[in-house]
């Protein structure tokens, strides 16, 4: 079967979070359509150019990992401790990108860094939300 390099990040990025053996928390991809049960992890990774020069089958990638729970029914300390379990996930020995190629069926990960963590409140729906942004360069093995 194949699949985009968009979803084998994605899905490369949820097995990080498994092994590390996060738990209590829904992991969801982008091609998930349903309403998602909180608290939730959600992956989305997008290609952002070729490297080098086109053709040449080095994509630049951004990955936005969000987790989201809700800020009436839990702590500000249970949701902060649960945020520091999944960001634990991506420093691992060896190091993500190594985690993530063995993961892979596909794809050789050069690069997997976390490029910024940003915070929000979504007041409509009574959710805390943090978004770890991780830069990634992959090639096709």
């Amino acid at each position: 079967m194949i699949i985009s390099i968009e979803k084998e990040v994605e899905n490369s990025i949820a097995t990080a979070i498994a092994t590390a053996g996060v738990s209590g928390v829904y992991v969801y991809t982008s091609t998930v359509d349903t309403a998602r049960i909180l608290p939730f992890v959600s992956i989305q990774a997008e290609i952002s150019s070729e490297e080098i020069a086109p053709f040449t089958g080095i994509f630049d990638l951004t990955a936005t990992i969000s987790f989201v729970a809700r800020a009436d029914t839990s702590s500000n300390e249970d949701y902060d401790s649960k945020f520091f379990e999944i960001q634990q996930a991506f420093y691992t020995d060896p190091n993500l990108a190594s985690q993530m190629t063995t993961a892979s069926d596909s794809l050789l990960f050069y690069i997997a860094d976390i490029k910024n963590i940003t915070q929000r409140i979504v007041a409509s729906t009574r959710t805390w939300a943090r978004d770890i942004k991780m830069d990634i360069k992959a090639t096709a093995k």
